[in-house]
């Protein structure tokens, strides 16, 4: 396998651009938030003792059903709440799903059977975008996955853990490691570099006559 490109990880960001309307990410990131204020201030009345663990449930709870309500508004199709079971959206060849993580730690993320199903479902982004095959092409991507990921390494005032940033991943084949990686404010800069490349210029300027000038024999 051989690195790709800068130029071949723009190909993968517009990839996900043409799937992916902005409006689904910005839906995305307030339903985490939403999702996680309310799952504290729920469980900020559990006794000290009991409200971490209480907290982790709640927000789970919440968190799931704002991220289903934001993908549904979405048109994303999103698989039906059910207890601690994934929320699944669809958008594009892309699966959309969720995934906390506390404080940074970014590889140890696999004890889930169904997200790790669905990483693999990276194969061919993997090799078209990131790392090239010498001996042979990669086919053109049929289906995906991308993680909205909420980075949990804040403590609200009643020591509850807090979200902190929002960001869009796409997790290699095997999770160990990330195809792409963007917190959701940078990604979305991206639709406007694309919608001002994709405008059509079409004023066409004129030059003015300048008027002949008058000689002596005129």
């Amino acid at each position: 396998m051989n690195a790709k490109s800068p130029s071949s990880l723009r190909e993968l960001e517009q990839l996900i651009i043409e799937h992916i309307p902005r409006d689904v990410f910005m839906a995305c990131e307030d339903a985490y938030y939403d999702g996680d204020e309310t799952g504290r201030i729920q469980s900020a009345a559990f006794a000290k003792g009991h409200r971490p663990s209480a907290a982790g449930q709640i927000k789970h709870f919440r968190i799931n059903e704002a991220f289903h309500e934001a993908l549904d508004a979405q048109g994303a199709e999103p698989s039906p709440l059910k207890g601690t079971r994934l929320v699944i959206g669809r958008l594009g060849i892309f699966n959309v799903v969720r995934l906390n993580v506390p404080g940074h730690k970014w590889f140890s993320l696999r004890r889930s059977a169904t997200r790790k199903s669905l990483a693999e479902l990276n194969d061919n982004i993997e090799r078209k975008y990131v790392q090239s095959d010498m001996f042979a092409d990669a086919a053109d991507p049929t289906g995906g996955t991308i993680f909205i990921l909420g980075v949990m390494d804040g403590v609200d005032e009643n020591g509850i853990a807090q979200l902190t940033q929002v960001m869009v991943a796409l997790p290699a084949p095997d999770m160990k490691s990330w195809l792409y990686k963007s917190t959701i404010s940078d990604f979305l800069s991206l639709y406007d570099q694309a919608d001002v490349a994709g405008q059509i210029d079409k004023a066409q300027p004129t030059l003015k006559t300048q008027p002949k000038k008058q000689t002596g024999n005129d």
